[in-house]
């Protein structure tokens, strides 16, 4: 696969991580008056995109591989890893809070999961199109 193809079809995830970047600081007095951790936000929306593009790596691996048990290794990596990653995230943030856990924050980068979830499924998706119209 192209590398400028395998760019483009990550400019979604990476155009993801900066609306909501920017959302976070844009509206930093609202979502603190409203009971949520910036920090936490900040922290997660970066934890996500890093996890994201590590996933899409592997995902876009398994499109390329010519065999089907290397195409759901890569897959089943890919969704192993960020399911971990965020996992452990999340338990140790709950660990080093204790008492002071922000759960609008922590729900809020539940739904994040969710967006970046979505974009990074799409790519992959338009990746395999592509892919098929050029064999």
């Amino acid at each position: 696969m192209e590398n400028k193809s395998i760019l483009k079809a990550i400019q979604p995830i990476i155009f993801v991580f900066v609306i909501i970047t920017i959302l976070i600081f844009a509206c930093k007095a609202f979502l603190q008056t409203n009971g949520f951790n910036v920090t936490v936000l900040a922290c997660g929306n970066l934890l996500l995109f890093l996890v994201s593009a590590c996933s899409f790596v592997l995902y876009q691996r398994g499109l390329a591989h010519s065999s089907t048990q290397g195409f759901l290794r890569n897959v089943y990596s890919g969704m192993f890893l960020k399911l971990m990653v965020c996992m452990i995230a999340a338990f140790a943030y709950v660990f080093a809070a204790r008492q002071n856990i922000n759960k609008p924050a922590l729900f809020a980068c539940m739904g994040m999961y969710l967006i970046y979830t979505f974009f990074e499924m799409r790519s992959v998706l338009q990746l395999s199109k592509q892919q098929k119209k050029n064999a």
